[in-house]
């Protein structure tokens, strides 16, 4: 996603009437906008939350996406600009840091495999296809949306959360609500492992 926003940055400063030479600058500000965000999404992730952070983004994202197809150049300037401002102030800082606290350490290593295999899938697709799809942007807007409600309704908060804690969460979202029938469960795997 990230990597069609830098794909478009140059047709859309073009639009937006910035001469070709100062474009290259242009979008080194685009580069220092993400600096600035991973920093500060470092600084909020624990005052904040880690859910809240990455559902804000995505949910911005699926704003800002809608609003990049507009015909005035440069709102769609700034909405590149917002665009990666959300994307580092929640799904870039967050997606690593979520991956290892809800994976125990013995799993970790396939959960980063599985997950960076992914994203280099992605990028490859992304890359082949992006000069084909004339409004990539709709689906963006659709996967950020879909991203966005799935960690609503799957992923719990994970701020100053233990792993067992965690994991209870997940137990409830697989077992329902019953909190006896958790802690039975949690026994019996406690129990087993002594």
């Amino acid at each position: 996603m990230e990597a069609c926003i830098y794909f478009y940055t140059t047709y859309i400063f073009k639009q937006a009437g910035i001469s070709a030479e100062k474009i290259p600058y242009v979008t080194l500000g685009t580069g220092a906008c993400e600096c600035l965000t991973a920093l500060t999404c470092g600084l909020l992730i624990d005052h904040v939350g880690r859910r809240f952070l990455i559902i804000g983004g995505y949910l911005l994202m699926t704003l800002w996406s809608i609003e990049l197809h507009s015909w005035v150049p440069y709102v769609s300037m700034t909405c590149i600009f917002a665009f990666i401002l959300s994307f580092g102030l929640g799904p870039g800082g967050i997606t690593n840091t979520l991956t290892a606290e809800l994976f125990i350490q013995s799993s970790r290593p396939a959960a980063y495999m599985i997950g960076g295999t992914i994203s280099w899938i992605s990028f490859f697709t992304i890359g082949m296809l992006f000069p084909f799809i004339v409004y990539c942007f709709l689906v963006f807007l659709v996967e950020c949306a879909l991203v966005a409600v799935f960690i609503f309704i799957v992923i719990p908060e994970t701020k100053n959360k233990s792993f067992l804690e965690i994991k209870k969460e997940f137990h409830k979202l697989n077992f329902g609500r019953n909190v006896k029938e958790t802690e039975l469960y949690e026994r019996r795997q406690l129990h087993d492992e002594l």
